[in-house]
């Protein structure tokens, strides 16, 4: 295996695992076995790693995920409306999105829903045309630099997990960068690798972030550090990151050149409920936020529960502490009260 350069430039690695290194300059964790901007293309769709098999076989067989069909329904209760929450933060429809890298295309279809003019990215024409049929939603095949976009003409570029496949990631940041209008932000989902990782240490506690291995898939596993570090030597040093969805390996975050600004939960409501299908949005955010507070209140109560089981136990272990100790007293006391039966048994004896 060849070592690569690390996205920032430097040669230096340090060990970590068999299929990945440690940069020594930045600290992003690099694999030795990724694909090239070659390999990546899709000109066979039956061969190619990013063709058709990659969505129908390789995602369920090899890595234990629902397929296609199931993902095209499932994500857009749940990843799709955390997605959609960010968005609305940081800016409102009818904004201009490209999403890179969109799978079936649910989260474009729900933009639009949502009134936003969305279009969506892939590079498997077989997933395209399946986007096209499922959700109507407009898909062209990549990659983002053969597209013919106008440059500052884009609201929002959003990559959900993307980023980490990509082989050029400096190269391609810096081409979607110039898509956006000067105030325009990219919305990005990635693994968050961790300086404090350590690979046997994962392996041994059975670590949640041991998925994200995939060495030829995920080419750069960026830290905090090293994906500011990214953007700010492209320009887009405004960053803000956002709670992921999967807390235990991913990090979520909005990054533009100019200043971020949020807006109010009112104000994305009022845009969002201004359009008869954006109400229906609205609504599902309105039932998800209400199952979030039932999950929470029961993860309380089950905190409570186990709290109250742990002081139970707790309690148990003293009793039978206690009462290991009256029974031990209670064999001295019988001792003792034989020894002086015997005792009062021997004076009688020798006095008779």
């Amino acid at each position: 295996m060849t070592k690569r350069i690390c996205w920032c430039g430097a040669h230096e690695f340090l060990p970590f695992s068999a299929e990945y290194e440690r940069c020594a300059n930045c600290g992003t964790l690099v694999s030795l076995v990724g694909l090239s901007n070659e390999e990546l293309q899709v000109s066979n769709d039956d061969a190619d790693f990013y063709g058709r098999q990659y969505w129908l076989e390789h995602q369920s067989k090899d890595l234990g995920f629902p397929n296609i069909f199931q993902r095209s329904r499932s994500d857009l209760t749940d990843r799709n409306l955390h997605w959609l929450r960010t968005l609305l933060k940081y800016r409102l429809p009818p904004a201009k999105v490209l999403e890179l890298g969109c799978s079936h295309g649910s989260f474009v279809g729900l933009l639009h829903q949502s009134g936003y003019e969305a279009a969506g990215l892939e590079m498997s024409p077989w997933v395209v045309e399946f986007g096209h049929k499922t959700f109507g939603v407009p898909i062209s095949v990549g990659p983002v630099e053969n597209l013919d976009i106008e440059p500052g003409s884009l609201d929002v570029v959003a990559l959900m997990d993307v980023l980490e496949h990509l082989p050029d990631p400096v190269g391609t940041m810096e081409h979607t960068l110039r898509l956006l209008k000067p105030d325009g932000l990219l919305l990005i989902q990635t693994p968050q690798f961790k300086n404090e990782m350590n690979y046997e240490q994962l392996v041994a506690t059975n670590g949640a972030f041991l998925e994200q291995f995939k060495s030829n898939e995920h080419l750069y596993l960026f830290t905090k550090e090293s994906v500011s570090r990214l953007f700010k030597q492209l320009g887009a040093e405004h960053i803000v990151f956002e709670p992921p969805m999967f807390y235990q390996y991913d990090m979520f975050f909005a990054v533009s050149r100019q200043p971020i600004v949020a807006n109010s939960d009112e104000t994305a409501e009022a845009a969002l409920t201004s359009t008869p299908s954006g109400r229906f949005v609205q609504a599902m955010l309105d039932l998800d936020s209400r199952i979030k507070v039932i999950d929470a209140d029961r993860a309380e109560r089950l905190d409570q529960i186990n709290t109250l089981g742990a002081q139970i136990d707790t309690l148990s272990a003293q009793i039978a502490i206690i009462d290991g100790d009256r029974a031990d007293r209670l064999d001295q006391i019988n001792t003792l009260t034989k020894m002086i039966h015997e005792l009062q048994a021997a004076m009688q004896e020798k006095n008779s």
